[in-house]
């Protein structure tokens, strides 16, 4: 390895890179309240019953406007609506997928287009009615109203029937059909496979029928949410803090805590401050504050990596990068184990391509892309230009700053000029989906651990030109169809697999730089607490109130 350049040093560990949440919105925080001390009056102080009674305390940034996941996209209102909601399927904290609302996964026709559910019987809704197929149903056609303004309808949008009503021309969902209250059907225009995955994300929660429809255009404001969840709101002030009790008729099991205040907090500082002070049990710790609390807070600092990759995304339509060569010397000239270990301060994975490790169709045998200075100068000579080549008209927003400082500074020394402005989320959102940005630097996390996610919808020809990448190869397409449509799950994952040797090691349509770590911080005291993704599910935890009390005293 070469000498380290000044900006690696070990001392410029803080200006790790806060990493970008893609797709679902960023990273969870939180503030303390006091705990509850009545069991009987949650809102009243009583000494002897708050010894008793386990009120976890969790820091977060607010979540924004509204807990409906069927118009929100954040992970902050999911961390929240995912304690209270519940969708058919759901992703638990490894990643797996399992069954929810239902006595078991849907059976599918041998077409793969029509799909059978049963409903688990006597589950309520915490407003006492049960959860029957109807409510199944006007939650999907819901989705599909225009007037709804649901954000995410396009990972349901190839059931029959949903065109019709999102263009206004039909009312009802064609492809829906009840058998009886717990038994229904849904119908696709034609076969995918990801469909049961994209079941078991937030945006699939199932609402009840008459309180959402009463509640209308009040639905997932401040404290109007009511789910099959394991807790359910006692109150919630989008300002300061939500507080969640228990859902005594719960059709799961045991809750294991009493109580769950999510505390909003504006700035990391502030957050991290109270959970110093001991005002909250748990929040999330950026990248960039990593090497900050490792010393004094390493036994509490537990690390995760979510289903995502960092790259360097190059538009295809603009010279230089038009040219294969060019980007692979651009890729040559970046050392990633270096940029890992001093830019991000170990928190993160180099990347050897594409697709995130614990995607099916990653390729394990694949060492870290090759760091190669004078072969990156080679390939530019081979490209004509033997005296350097200029990069302009790259954006970035001013959390990838720190990153794209650094990659310029690997790339000059190949003789590669990149020249980048920085500029506010809302420009770079503008040009990047205009198609127009020249470069930049994201990180695009999947839902779910499914290739169809994280690949097709920015890289298939179709989807990359508002990604501002504008690749289109009919190999790569062929395949990510095929894939879309294949039901032999190690089967898709295998055209995966030659999906992403096309797409970051032949073409070089981008230039994956290393997955992402996140990490959170928690009290000795906090058990069972785990992040699969990007969502902070809280309904595993569980407090030891004798450690909390050892800890606290």
């Amino acid at each position: 390895m070469k000498k380290k350049r000044n900006f690696f040093r070990p001392a410029a560990a803080a200006l790790a890179l806060t990493l970008l949440l893609a797709g679902c919105g960023g990273s969870p925080d939180a503030d303390g309240s006091k705990a509850p001390d009545d069991a009987n009056n949650p809102g009243e102080s009583s000494a002897v019953s708050a010894e008793s009674r386990k009120v976890f305390r969790f820091g977060q940034a607010p979540y924004g406007d509204t807990l409906d996941m069927q118009i929100s996209t954040g992970s902050l209102s999911a961390s929240i609506a995912d304690e209270i909601t519940e969708s058919l399927l759901r992703f638990d904290d490894d990643n797996n997928e399992e069954v929810v609302l239902l006595t078991d996964f849907p059976t599918v026709s041998e077409d793969g287009t029509v799909y059978s559910f049963e409903l688990k019987q006597g589950v309520k809704f915490t407003n006492g009615t049960e959860l029957t197929s109807k409510d199944v149903k006007f939650t999907f056609e819901r989705m599909f109203t225009p007037a709804t303004g649901a954000k995410s309808f396009s990972y349901f949008s190839m059931i029959k029937g949903a065109k019709e009503m999102l263009d206004g021309s039909a009312t009802e969902l064609a492809g829906f059909e009840i058998q009886d209250d717990y038994h229904f059907t849904i119908t696709l225009e034609y076969a995918f496979a990801p469909f049961v995955k994209n079941l078991g994300t937030s945006y699939a929660d199932i609402f009840p029928m008459d309180a959402c429809t009463e509640a209308g255009d009040l639905w997932g404001i401040d404290d109007n949410l009511i789910g099959t969840g394991p807790y359910k709101f006692q109150s919630n002030d989008p300002n300061t803090e939500a507080v969640l009790v228990k859902n005594e008729d719960y059709h799961g099991g045991e809750v294991k805590l009493d109580e769950i205040h999510v505390v909003y907090y504006s700035d990391t500082t502030t957050k991290l401050l109270a959970y110093e002070n001991g005002d909250i049990d748990a929040c999330d710790l950026i990248s960039t504050q990593l090497g900050q609390y490792k010393d004094n807070y390493g036994d509490q600092i537990t690390a995760y990596h979510p289903l995502g990759t960092c790259f360097f995304s190059l538009n295809l339509d603009v010279a230089p990068m038009d040219d294969p060569k060019v980007r692979q010397a651009v890729s040559l000239a970046i050392n990633r184990e270096e940029l890992v270990e001093y830019v991000l301060d170990g928190a993160g994975i180099p990347a050897t391509t594409y697709l995130n490790p614990s995607i099916p169709g990653h390729d394990d045998s694949l060492p870290v892309y090759e760091y190669n200075v004078e072969k990156a100068k080679q390939l530019l000579a081979e490209a004509g230009y033997p005296d350097g080549v200029t990069i302009e008209g790259g954006k970035v927003r001013q959390q990838e700053e720190t990153l794209a400082t650094a990659v310029q500074g690997y790339l000059a020394e190949a003789g590669i000029n990149f020249v980048f402005d920085v500029v506010d989320a809302a420009t770079w959102s503008s040009e990047r989906t205009s198609g127009k940005l020249a470069a930049t630097f994201i990180t695009w996390n999947a839902l779910y651990a499914d290739a169809d996610f994280q690949v097709y919808n920015y890289f298939y020809s179709a989807n990359s030109g508002p990604q501002s990448v504008n690749y289109s190869n009919p190999e790569f397409d062929k395949l990510m169809d095929d894939a879309r449509s294949d039901t032999d799950e190690a089967h898709r994952a295998e055209l995966y697999k030659q999906a992403d040797q096309i797409l970051s090691h032949e073409d070089m349509a981008c230039i994956p730089l290393y997955y992402p770590q996140s990490q959170f911080l928690a009290k000795p005291y906090v058990k069972d607490m785990k992040v699969g993704n990007l969502i902070y599910h809280l309904w595993n935890i569980d407090i030891d109130l004798d450690a909390q009390a050892a800890f606290n005293g």
